[in-house]
């Protein structure tokens, strides 16, 4: 049939009586030729209505056909009632909620400190009742079983619910050692069997061969973004964004994602507590970016995440975003006596002792000093420069600067250390000369950083690191350091096009750097 104002073909379906009151809330994702067509059934629907996409009736009567066939399986499977789940099934499906969690977060963990606090909770959900679980846990049960297109039964739901705590609780605790800087072979996901269904149980159906995968959007966009000069973090933040995109729509297949999809992966990630910065700032981007190179090299014809936005929410400050005095100091104090004991890597030893002191002095980012190498610092004349470049890794924007080691630096002995040191990186142990190798040890030193200030300012509202780079342009103001002169020194981008005239000299910035207040430590004062 022909809808009125609309020139593609249309199908409608009568929904069988036997299953009216079981079809409502039903989501089904209808084949239209290279598309997927989603739709949520109503409680009081009495047929199926959708847009074959074509106007060609030769190619609407096969599509037609299509469709058909899987609504009359979906009938089959309403018919036949939800499944009942295998213990070992159970265990099955629990040890995927695990690996994909484990996936989503092993390469860039974060603080120990968070994934603690994620294990109470999640114990705390463990021995609370069942609302509490299902609260907790019901929204990755329904990811895992929509990747494999499965409804199973309330007693199967509660068991997996229980199996799934327990194995998100186990997940977050490898987490947590990745965080530490534990990167062990994983013991834990052996205990988990491999998936088998019972030839009864409706399973995703494979790819359609010649289709264009999500991931392989990822893969695709970067070999190009690389010979263009982009980060590989933008790699990362993109091609993850992929996988979970794919982990929650249970397929991967990039044509079939619509908008709709895009919406109920942005309100999932929500409701898993993922903060709006993540969202707006890396998820959405990514896929948004992904489809748009897809569109621009005929790999797909439609971008599903255009016009997805999520409400920005003003973050209310209750308090300064830089380090106060007493934190500054409590934190430079505790680099200072820091001392390698036991079996504690010299490397990371190092890095506790120095880096707060280099982020403190320069507004530089943690991760930026992290890979300063032997060769970074050098003399000219009577400065002591530090180079902050992408050869040595992640450089935001990609654009190397050179910074004054401030005098008090000097007669810390600074360069002294960099002269006693091995050539290579100077806070890093890494283990291979692969990229992947220089990024993991890259962030177990960032975060082992992060989780020493963290033993001494505790307060929530103040990023660990980042907060030196609000002080040091607070600092900077209040000694009246020119605002072009400390933006090249920390790495901002000015927007005033004025300030991109000209070139700011090493001399100039030596000059800036030398009204920089000292941070007095009296551990100093008593040398």
């Amino acid at each position: 049939m022909r809808r009125k104002g609309s020139t593609f073909i249309q199908f409608r379906k009568r929904i069988p009586k036997d299953v009216i009151g079981k079809a409502g809330g039903v989501t089904l994702a209808i084949p239209v030729g290279d598309e997927v067509l989603h739709i949520v059934v109503g409680d009081k629907a009495a047929e199926i209505t959708g847009s074959l996409r074509t106007r060609d009736p030769r190619e609407a009567k096969e599509r037609q056909a299509v469709a058909l066939a899987y609504l009359e399986s979906v009938w089959k499977s309403l018919r036949e009632g939800p499944k009942r789940l295998t213990h070992k099934q159970i265990a099955a499906l629990a040890g995927e909620a695990y690996n994909a969690l484990v996936a989503s977060f092993e390469d860039d963990p974060g603080s120990s400190e968070t994934w603690k606090q994620i294990i109470q909770l999640h114990a705390r959900a463990l021995s609370g009742d069942h609302d509490a679980r299902e609260k907790w846990f019901g929204p990755t049960v329904d990811q895992t079983l929509a990747k494999h297109r499965l409804t199973i039964d309330n007693d199967s739901r509660t068991a997996l619910i229980d199996a799934v705590g327990v194995s998100l609780s186990l997940a977050s605790v490898r987490l947590a050692q990745n965080a530490g800087g534990d990167y062990s072979p994983d013991i834990i996901v052996t205990r988990f069997p491999p998936l088998e269904l019972s030839k009864d149980v409706k399973v995703a159906k494979p790819l359609r061969q010649g289709s264009q995968t999500i991931t392989g959007l990822a893969e695709g966009w970067w070999r190009e973004a690389k010979a263009a000069g982009r980060t590989v973090s933008t790699y990362e933040a993109y091609s993850r964004a992929a996988r979970l995109l794919s982990e929650f729509v249970g397929h991967d297949d990039a044509r079939a994602v619509t908008e709709d999809d895009i919406i109920a992966f942005k309100d999932h990630r929500l409701s898993q507590g993922v903060g709006l910065k993540t969202i707006t700032g890396g998820d959405l981007p990514g896929i948004r970016q992904l489809y748009a190179w897809g569109m621009a090299n005929r790999k797909v014809s439609h971008n599903p995440a255009e016009g997805v936005k999520v409400a920005k929410v003003k973050k209310k400050r209750a308090r300064d975003p830089g380090f106060s005095d007493h934190e500054a100091v409590a934190i430079l104090s505790h680099a200072f006596h820091h001392k390698r004991t036991g079996k504690a890597s010299e490397h990371l030893s190092n890095a506790k002792r120095w880096l707060p002191w280099l982020c403190a002095y320069t507004g530089a980012r943690v991760g930026e000093m992290a890979q300063l190498r032997k060769q970074d610092l050098r003399q000219e004349d009577d400065l002591w420069i530090i180079k902050i470049t992408p050869e040595a890794g992640t450089v935001k924007d990609g654009e190397f600067r050179e910074v004054p080691l401030h005098e008090h630096l000097v007669e810390m002995g600074f360069p002294a250390f960099v002269s006693k040191a091995k050539e290579g990186y100077l806070f890093m142990k890494v283990f291979g000369d692969t990229e992947k190798a220089q990024r993991a040890a890259w962030r177990t030193t960032k975060n082992r950083v992060t989780d020493f200030v963290r033993e001494v300012v505790k307060d929530p509202e103040v990023q660990p690191n980042h907060g030196w780079r609000h002080r040091f342009r607070t600092e900077a103001r209040n000694v009246g350091i020119p605002r072009d002169i400390s933006f090249d020194i920390t790495g901002h981008d000015s927007k005033d096009e004025g300030d991109k005239y000209g070139t700011v000299t090493n001399k100039a910035k030596a000059a800036a750097m030398a009204k920089y207040p000292r941070y007095e430590v009296k551990a100093l004062e008593s040398k």
